[in-house]
Order: structure tokens, then sequence, then C-alpha cells
């Protein structure tokens, strides 16, 4: 089933925000237009002119890929260079391309959550929760009635997360009164005579990007003609940011733990550095490229790093402070978890949604 191209990024934006995305970065719709209709999506870790080819090839109308194309300025499109013959492609095809990078990478649910999933890990957390983002209070005034449907359609546009707990509320009973006046139809009452109703406040929180769809789910499970609401803004913060730090559930050796994370997440070999004999118990994930972020590592007390494109004195810090570090490259840590994303649009759309068979690897082994 078609879906507007708008639709399908509001709601990709819903869970990845745009304001989570690194400053250096290019993420969001780089070519095409938001009112196009798709019907079919090519999703990629990137783009290259196998993957624009394949697209053409396949009937897809849009890509959505990891890395951005468009990454630094662009002062000319020509034919002398291979992100402009891409672009030609895309724009004589009229293909639309969504970049969704360093906001998948920085989000609940992210690139990071995701293999966390994949090795299976416990009590997890941000490695580096760097990343802020606005959050309000929204209370409503309903009748017993209808408490129960009013609190569920908010839970469903995503409120009421506080930490690691979700559908968080709190409720209070009260008396509501109203007076309908002429020209209205009210739920309850008569015209002219005051109503003395038994209702619920219901508090919860939400953040800034879910609440329009909070407000429409509330308005819409609500029974009264008139709803009362109030809506304001909180100091505290909701942190998200880079990486994941988490616990398997039995504490394995270095080289057994090296074998489970090239099981798990499909990797043909790794960079590994450290102590051979080292306890694996808890551990830190960035994938991509991720070493800065060591010291968090070793403040959340990980035993390991995994990550990709480590330099050689890098490790050699790394090893000096007590940290292994396993390197599974750039192109597998972060190609195992963007299936997610793949999963995410069908689970949200109807639109036909592929995978690139295109493996955009550049380094093999010789």
């Amino acid at each position: 089933m078609p879906v507007i191209c708008k639709d399908l990024i509001n709601k990709i934006e819903e869970k990845y925000p745009l304001e989570f995305a690194e400053d250096y970065d290019n993420c969001g719709l780089l070519i095409g237009k938001f009112e196009k209709v798709i019907n079919k999506i090519l999703v990629c870790l990137e783009v290259n002119l196998e993957v624009a080819k394949e697209a053409k090839e396949n009937g897809a109308d849009m890509i959505i890929s990891h890395h951005p194309l468009i990454f630094k300025p662009i002062k000319r499109i020509t034919d002398d260079n291979y992100i402009s013959r891409i672009i030609e492609i895309l724009i004589k095809n009229d293909i639309n391309l969504y970049a969704l990078h360093t906001n998948f990478d920085n989000s609940i649910d992210g690139m990071n959550f995701a293999i966390g999933s994949m090795l299976s890990l416990k009590n997890v957390e941000f490695l580096s929760a760097n990343k802020a983002q606005e959050l309000y209070k929204i209370a409503v005034y309903v009748p017993k009635s209808h408490e129960k449907e009013v609190r569920e359609a908010l839970f469903s546009a995503d409120c009421g997360h506080i930490g690691n707990y979700s559908s968080c509320s709190f409720n209070t009973n009260g008396i509501g009164t109203f007076m309908p006046l002429e020209g209205t139809s009210p739920y309850i009452g008569q015209i002219n005579k005051m109503e003395y109703v038994d209702e619920v406040k219901i508090e919860t929180i939400v953040r800034k990007n879910d609440i329009k769809k909070a407000v429409e789910n509330m308005i819409k499970a609500h029974p009264y003609e008139e709803v009362a609401y109030d809506i304001y803004k909180l100091e505290n913060k909701l942190y998200q940011g880079s990486g994941i730090a988490g616990e398997i559930d039995v504490e394995m050796g270095f080289i057994d733990f090296c074998s489970y994370v090239k099981e798990r997440l499909n990797i043909p070999y790794l960079n590994v550095s450290g102590d051979k004999n080292k306890k694996i118990k808890k551990i830190a994930v960035v994938g991509g490229a991720g070493f800065q972020f060591y010291k968090d590592a070793i403040k959340k007390k990980c035993d390991v790093l995994l990550t990709g494109d480590v330099k050689h004195h890098e490790a050699m810090e790394a090893y000096c402070e007590g940290l292994n570090i396993i390197d599974g490259g750039h192109y597998f840590t972060e190609a195992a978890a963007f299936p997610y994303i793949l999963n995410y649009i069908k689970s949200s759309f109807e639109v036909d949604c592929i995978m690139s068979k295109i493996n955009t690897n550049p380094f093999y082994r010789a």
C-alpha cells in the first residue's frame, strides 16, 4: 500500500528525532519531494552506483540509507565524480533519498540498542548520555467511565516513559463542574444546567516530538465535546546519546566472547586487543566508529568495548588502561543492526520494503 513520503518521514523521526543527530551530520530527506507517493522502498547501509542502479531496476521510488550520500557541501554536479553520477540517476528516475544516520545511532531502540538486543545484553543504559530532549507534562480531565481508554490512548502515543519504565502516570480523583451552553451537544448534562461529574485527572510525561500525536489520540478517545487539558514544559530533560553499556547473563572468557560476537552479529573476522584471559561480563557497544567513547566505557566499568575503525595507537591506549577492544569493522557493526529499520517500516506501514543485496563494504581480506 502506498505511503506519502512526509508521513513516512514523520513516523521515522518520531522515533529517531533529527535533534539527536550530531552537528557534523546530514540526516533527513536529501533528494526528492516530501509529497511524493512511495510504493517501494530500498533500505541500505550506504548508496553507491550499484545501489542506485539496484533501486532503479527494482522499481523503488525511495532509498533509506544509513550513511548520507551528501555529507560535505557540493559546489557542482557534473559527471566527473561518483556522487554526482549517483544524484543524476536518482533524480532522473524520481527516486527519493533519505539518510537515517546519527539520529538513529543516538536514540533509544536505535543502532546500539539493536546490537545489544542481538547480543542479549541486560541492564542496558546509554554509554554517554550526551543528548537532551525537552519534556512536557500533559494533564487531562476525564470522566471515570473513560479513564482507561484515555490513559491507554496517551500511552499509545509514547507518553509515560521515565528511564527504563513505560506507561507511567499519576491519577487523581475529583469533581469536575461545567454548564453546557446553547449550541453545545454535551456527552453528559443538560443545556444551561450546572453539572457535577466524578472525573479523574490523568498526568503523564511526553516528549516534545510526541505532543501532537498525544493530543490527537487523547481527544479521539475522550467522550467530551470540549476536552479540558493542560500542557506545560518541564525543567527536567530526557537524556539519550552515544553507545550503550550492558551485561551478558553469564560471564565468559574474552576469546569465547569474541566467538559469541562473530556468531550473533554475523561478522566473519575481528581485530581484538587486550588481555586474552580476561573475564567478560559488562560490554560497551558503539556501532561504526566509536573509540572516542572508550573513557566512558572505563567509567561504566565495562570489560570490553565493541566498535569499529580502531587505530593502532588507540588500541594501545585502551590496552594500557585495562580495557579490551573488539574492532568488528565499521561496516559489519552497522550492517548487523540496520535491518531493524526495514522491520520498523514494515511494522508501521504496508508499503513494499526490501533490503539491498549490494555489499558496500570497501574492504576485503586478501
